[in-house]
């Protein structure tokens, strides 16, 4: 009886630790025209990181940063005042993280917007940086049951089941039936 719930265990314990990876971003705070430094957690480089809008994040990136190597990045926020963004990075396992929810703080720098920076709706309280609030971050809500784990930072994480995770965990289940 102990041996077949020791293996349940560690049959579950091995399927969730696939499931929730340590593969988290930051949530930054923002300024317009300001910089922002980005930092990730080590995972499978390269790392594919994009600005996508909060409001739909599963919408075209407002942003494309590239393909990175290392573990941070330092952006040109480059986006109007008011625009509500998360980040999303993948890495070359396709094992994806996504950041809170970031609005972009007021700056009497406009150097860096053009007539193409993307935005969210306009907001008139933002016409005057004084007024303006301060960039702010929420948690940020899973998007579909494909982004459902929570890392400790707060941020999202998920990581599919490897193929050695997948045959373990098979043959641990296998094995605890046979007991």
């Amino acid at each position: 009886m102990f041996a077949t719930l020791f293996s349940v265990t560690l049959f579950v314990a091995l399927a969730i630790q696939g499931v929730f990876a340590d593969f988290t971003v930051d949530t930054p705070s923002l300024t317009q025209c300001g910089n922002a430094q980005i930092t990730w957690t080590a995972s499978s480089p390269p790392y594919n990181l994009l600005v996508v809008p909060a409001d739909d994040p599963c919408d075209e990136a407002l942003v494309d940063l590239g393909q990175l190597s290392g573990l941070s990045y330092q952006w040109n926020v480059a986006l109007a005042a008011g625009t509500a963004v998360v980040l999303f990075i993948e890495d070359s396992q396709e094992n994806e993280a996504w950041s809170g929810t970031m609005t972009v703080g007021a700056s009497n720098d406009s150097s860096c917007l053009t007539s193409t920076t993307p935005t969210t709706p306009a907001n008139p309280a933002l016409a005057n940086p004084a007024t303006a609030p301060k960039s702010t971050t929420t948690t940020y809500s899973p998007v579909g049951a494909a982004n459902a784990g929570l890392a400790p930072s707060g941020a999202l994480s998920i990581r599919p089941l490897s193929a050695l995770t997948s045959v373990g965990s098979g043959l641990l289940a296998l094995f605890a039936l046979a007991l």
